[in-house]
C-alpha cells in the first residue's frame, strides 16, 4: 500500500490500493474515492463488537475501501486542525488510541475497544475510551495540533491530561488519578482527573484538545452576540 500525507495544518491522507488491497475507517473520515474503489460498511467484531462501540460512542459500523482495479485512490481527513501520524505496527506492536484519534489502517489490522472510562466533561470533554490497533500493518491517526511523542523508561511516569491523549504502546501502564489540591480542581480550569502513564513506552499527544477549542469559540461567540 502507497500513501501520501498533504498539507500543513489541515492535513489530508491519500492511499493508493492496488487491487486485493484495502483499508478501513470510522464513519466520518472519508474525503473522496476514485470511481474504481468499491465502498462496503459493516460491522466489526460480531453482535459483542457491535454492543462495545456502541456503548463507547463510537460508530456502529466501519467504512471498508477495496479497489477493483488498478490505482484506486482513496482520500481521508482530519477532523480538527493537526496532523496526521502513520503507525507501522512492526515496530510498535499493539497500540492504544483515544477513540477520536483513529482514522484509518491496512484492513488485515485487528482493531476494537480496549478501555472505557466515561467520566465525559471532568475528562476534557472526551471521557477515557481508548480503541487498539495490533498486527503487522499501518494504521493511521489524527493528532490535534502537533504531535507531541514522549519515551518513558521503565518506571518513569508522565501525568497527563486526558484530553491530551492521542496514543500509546500497550507497554504503558494508564491510571486515572485524582488532580491534586482542592483550589486545584475547582479553579485551575484543567479538569479533576489526570492519566498517569508509566513506561516503558512511547506516548503520543495531541498539542490540542476539542474541549479547549470549543471554550474558545464560546468566548468569542458570547461576545459577539453581546
Amino acid at each position: 500500500m502507497e500513501y501520501h500525507i498533504h498539507g500543513t495544518t489541515m492535513q489530508t491522507l491519500e492511499v493508493h490500493l492496488r487491487p486485493g488491497e484495502s483499508v478501513f475507517s470510522e464513519a466520518g473520515c472519508l474525503l473522496s474515492m476514485s470511481p474504481n474503489t468499491r465502498m462496503e460498511t459493516k460491522s466489526s467484531g460480531g453482535l459483542g463488537g457491535m454492543f462495545r462501540r456502541a456503548f463507547s460512542g463510537n460508530s456502529l459500523f466501519l467504512n471498508y475501501f477495496r479497489a477493483t482495479r488498478e490505482d484506486s485512490i482513496v482520500q481521508f481527513t482530519t477532523r480538527m486542525p493537526g496532523h496526521i501520524l502513520p503507525l507501522h505496527l512492526r515496530n510498535y506492536g499493539r497500540v492504544i488510541a483515544q477513540r477520536h484519534a483513529f482514522l484509518c489502517a491496512e484492513e488485515h489490522i485487528d482493531f476494537g475497544i480496549e478501555a472505557t472510562l466515561n467520566i465525559g466533561r471532568l475528562l476534557g470533554g472526551n471521557g477515557l475510551v481508548f480503541t487498539y490497533l495490533d498486527g503487522d500493518g499501518t494504521g493511521f491517526l489524527s493528532i490535534d495540533g502537533e504531535v507531541i511523542e514522549r519515551d518513558l523508561a521503565r518506571g518513569e511516569s508522565l501525568l497527563v491530561h486526558p484530553g491530551h491523549i492521542a496514543a500509546f504502546t500497550s507497554s504503558i501502564d494508564y491510571r486515572v488519578q485524582v488532580m491534586q489540591g482542592v483550589s486545584n480542581m475547582l479553579f485551575g480550569g484543567d479538569g479533576v482527573f489526570l492519566v498517569q502513564l508509566t513506561g516503558p513506552g512511547r506516548v503520543w499527544m495531541h498539542s490540542l484538545t476539542v474541549h479547549n477549542l470549543v471554550h474558545i469559540i464560546q468566548e468569542y461567540w458570547d461576545s459577539g452576540q453581546n
